[in-house]
């Protein structure tokens, strides 16, 4: 076997190496502590160890952390989509209005006060053109 041979054998087996590792971090993150908790700063002290291992390339390490943390964001972007939902179902449910609803219903009692203020001001005007009536 001829050295070059060899060295192709040894980045081969890295490549396939690294490839595995880098699957194995994201379903370990993924699985073990759940995408929506992953923080970029934890998730780059680890890969930063091992790069420094050198079990991954400092390429490997950034491309890692930037699919992990992209994937978080994602996941943690669904979770209160459905979280939302959920509490918007279960506001329903118990007939509490939305916050829609309430600026709406706000906007318009603050419409009626301001007409009733008009309505007692012109009543006020009027009584006082008519003295002695």
């Amino acid at each position: 076997m001829t050295d070059e041979t060899q060295d192709k054998k040894v980045d081969d087996s890295r490549s396939f190496t690294g490839q595995s590792i880098r699957e194995l971090i994201e379903k370990t993150f993924l699985a073990g502590m759940g995408a929506a908790a992953l923080t970029k700063d934890r998730v780059q002290e680890l890969v930063e160890d091992l790069v420094y291992r050198g079990q991954l390339s400092s390429e490997e390490g950034r491309e890692v952390v930037e699919r992990l943390v992209s994937r978080s964001r994602e996941e943690a972007r669904s979770v209160l989509k459905k979280a939302d939902s959920s509490l918007q179902g279960a506001y329903r449910d118990i007939g509490l209005p939305t916050r829609r609803e309430f600026e709406d219903l706000d906007f318009r009692l603050r419409q009626l006060e301001m007409r009733v203020q008009l309505l007692e001001k012109a009543a006020e005007a009027q009584a006082e053109d008519r003295p002695g009536e």
